[in-house]
């Protein structure tokens, strides 16, 4: 009994167990971080935005291949460097036998392994899993993989040590310094402002511990040194030496991370999306280090007070503020004012009201012409798109339906579509095939469908990551010109370069070259209803004025309009120069992931995704459909509504009805937003099924990728190759498939 309680005893004074005892008693920080790391890498978070893939399967150059681990393990080197030094500065002095050691650091760092050491175990495991059962990768390329991303984190750790070799101060070499007395490096002198008289916010802790053992290398056990018999101020003095020199060291890795922000136009620079996160991390985690090295105890309430100036000093300063912008828009010129006079006499006029109408049945005489051609009848039927957001899976779904029903109907379907409305990826990937489409022959499209495929799948996380990770949050300072105005290039400016070069610069124009082949009928109208955030509108973007979207009777109208139109809004600030990517970003601005656009008026309104009102276009077809109907009983045997989905209208829940005392504390505030978009699809379904129109017949035709939340296609702008794969199965299944040929006879077999 007396053996066990003394091995219970030795194995509880064994350093790695003590670090680790006294991180969970003191660093709760660091503690938090890795418990986010590990739930990211075993994709028990984030896993339905994708965010587990970014870490386990990342891209560099639009591949995912040797190269782009190696990059990814070197920046988790980098973080697993900063977490070492974040602990040795923190936990260090509690521990004085480290005085003793002729490579304090080093030693340190070995002993303190424990999280870095499960963190790289976890993340093989999982990685060997994505790799092999999501990218479809054997296991020798999947091997090599794993060696790349090692050696990646070896090579970090190797120049970390060789610096920290040649500057760790020891009780050696503090002797053999003040014997020679001609220390007068940088270090030193810096140093100097930190003496023991000017070190006052220092402290030496009132508690250390004395392990009973530690590891002397990786493989080895040594008995730990007493340091009691050194003075105080020769300890402290050691660890104020080696904290000025981790200092250095962290400052030239942050100057090394702005740099890499400035070379971000350069596409080697744009570093796989999970590295510019573990950048980040390392670069807050070393902020937070310099701050705990120099200020010690003052640490965390000097970091508060800056949080809370910083917030002051950009209120009405426009300190840190540096909005993101419409790029083509105008901004000099007066700005407009946002107030209910102002958007009623925009929006309810009857005058422009006829107008618009006009314009539109003009339209739909040309699109008539063509359409009656391609189905073969006099009175043709109308399609209308509907597509839901999603991120990059709704991109691929809506472009990969549209191509699809394309070539079964030999070209009918694209002659016959009129409008196309609707949220985030699904108009991003409608907007392709529609430039596609205007752009290419029907057989030419049929012979690079894939092409076009991939190019609208490929990557868009990537740059905004590491636009986001190495400018936006801390320097925002490069500027473009564009329209002969000037912007910010930030994580919006990246998305939609890249989105551009994934689509081979096919949809790079202004919103103006979309007038006149759409006012001719050459291609559909694509109306565009990204979210003012300030009081919830709608705002209409088209090229095409759309004041009937407000309905057609303005006589008993009692509050403010719902819809609010760019081009009228804007009339003064150039708004057709609008470049078309800012459009389809608008759109799609998911928080966080992309900045919102802040537009001028007083006061400013910001713009957000238009999932958030609306992420099917419904609204907007209906009031479409109510606005031409009489044209449309006239010249049409009725519409054709195609929904491309992303997820089902109605599934079972998947919750059992006895709550935790945790889901009673969660559920009431989750729960409100997880329903958020059923909420819309209810409101949808009651749109259409309320006879608005009955003397145009509407035929519904539903494409739906998920049958419920559970499926996984994550909700990124980043999709892997079982995910890709999983797009094209599901259009094969017999719901999709059945749909497909009901669009097909009712367009080519009438």
């Amino acid at each position: 009994m007396q053996k066990i309680k003394g091995f219970i005893s030795v194995l509880w004074r064994f350093f790695p167990v003590q670090l680790i005892l006294l991180q969970l008693k003191k660093s709760h920080f660091i503690i938090g971080v890795w418990v986010l790391f590990f739930a990211i890498i075993t994709q028990n978070f984030g896993a339905k935005f994708g965010i587990p893939y970014l870490f386990l399967s990342p891209e560099y150059l639009g591949e995912v291949n040797m190269l782009s681990y190696f990059i990814l393990g070197f920046s988790i080197g980098g973080f697993f460097m900063a977490y070492h030094l974040y602990s040795y500065i923190i936990l260090g002095p509690s521990f004085p036998f480290l005085v003793t050691f002729s490579r304090p650091f080093f030693k340190f760092s070995v002993n303190n392994s424990f999280f870095p050491s499960v963190f790289y175990i976890l993340l093989l495991i999982n990685m060997y899993d994505v790799q092999h059962n999501e990218e479809l990768v054997g296991f020798g390329e999947v091997f090599l993989e794993m060696l790349t991303l090692t050696a990646g984190i070896a090579l970090f750790i190797l120049l970390s040590v060789l610096y920290f070799f040649k500057t760790n101060v020891d009780i050696f070499k503090l002797k053999r310094r003040k014997k020679k007395k001609t220390n007068r490096d940088l270090y030193s002198m810096v140093g100097t402002l930190f003496t023991r008289e000017n070190y006052w916010f220092q402290s030496t802790p009132a508690i250390t511990y004395q392990p009973s053992y530690y590891f002397a290398h990786i493989l080895s056990i040594a008995r730990a040194r007493e340091a009691e018999h050194y003075e105080r101020n020769v300890i402290r003095e050691i660890f104020r030496q080696n904290h000025l020199n981790a200092s250095f060291f962290e400052l030239v890795l942050i100057l090394s991370f702005v740099l890499l922000g400035l070379l971000q136009d350069y596409s080697l620079v744009l570093i796989p999306s999970g590295a510019s996160f573990f950048l980040l991390s390392t670069v807050v985690l070393m902020v937070v280090t310099i701050f705990y090295s120099w200020f010690r105890a003052w640490a965390i309430s000097l970091i508060v007070i800056g949080l809370i100036g910083l917030n002051y000093f950009s209120k009405g300063t426009g300190f840190l503020q540096s909005d993101n912008q419409a790029y083509g828009l105008k901004y000099q010129e007066e700005t407009n004012p946002y107030d209910l006079n102002t958007l009623k006499a925009i929006q309810f006029n009857e005058t422009a009201l006829n107008n618009d109408i006009e314009t539109h049945e003009e339209i739909l005489e040309k699109w008539k012409i063509k359409a009656s051609k391609a189905q073969g009848v006099e009175k043709p039927k109308l399609v209308i798109v509907n597509c839901s957001g999603g991120g990059l899976r709704a991109a691929m779904w809506t472009h990969y339906i549209m191509q699809e029903a394309d070539e079964r109907s030999n070209g009918a379907f694209s002659q016959s579509t009129h409008l196309i409305t609707g949220a985030s990826g699904g108009m991003v990937g409608a907007a392709y095939f529609r430039d596609v489409c205007f752009q290419t022959s029907l057989k030419e499209r049929l012979k690079n469908k894939e092409a076009y495929l991939s190019s609208i799948s490929k990557d868009l996380l990537n740059s905004v990551a590491f636009n986001l990770a190495a400018h936006d949050i801390f320097l925002r300072y490069r500027t473009f010109e564009y329209e002969g105005q000037t912007y910010l290039k930030d994580r919006g400016f990246s998305f939609e370069n890249q989105l551009n070069k994934n689509t081979d610069f096919i949809m790079d124009k202004p919103l103006a070259d979309y007038y006149l082949p759409e006012r001719n009928a050459e291609i559909p109208l694509m109306v565009f209803s990204p979210t003012i955030i300030n009081d919830g509108r709608r705002l209409i973007i088209g090229t095409q004025p759309y004041g009937f979207l407000n309905g057609t009777d303005f006589s008993n109208k009692t509050i403010g309009p719902e819809n609010v139109e760019f081009m009228k809004l804007f009339n003064n600030n150039s708004p057709e120069k609008v470049r078309f990517a800012t459009v389809l970003r608008m759109n799609s601005t998911f928080p966080y992931i992309l900045p919102m656009v802040a537009l001028p008026t007083t006061p400013e309104v910001r713009i957000m995704d238009a999932g958030i009102r609306d992420n099917y276009g419904t609204k907007t077809t209906v009031r479409y459909i109510m606005a031409m109907r009489e044209w449309l009983a006239e010249n049409t045997s009725g519409v054709v509504l195609v929904e491309i989905r992303d997820i089902e209208k109605d599934y079972d829940m998947d919750e059992t009805a006895e709550f935790s005392l945790f889901d009673r504390v969660i559920k009431p505030t989750s729960n409100f937003y997880g329903n958020f978009y059923q909420s819309q699809e209810f409101n949808s379904t009651e749109l259409l099924e309320s006879n608005i129109c009955q003397d145009v017949p509407i035929e519904v035709l539903t494409f739906v990728l998920r049958k419920d939340p559970s499926d996984r296609i994550s909700l990124s702008w980043h999709l892997t190759q079982r995910e890709k794969n999983d797009i094209k199965r599901t259009f094969r299944n017999e719901r999709n498939q059945n749909e497909l040929t009901k669009l097909v006879n009712l367009l080519v077999n009438q």
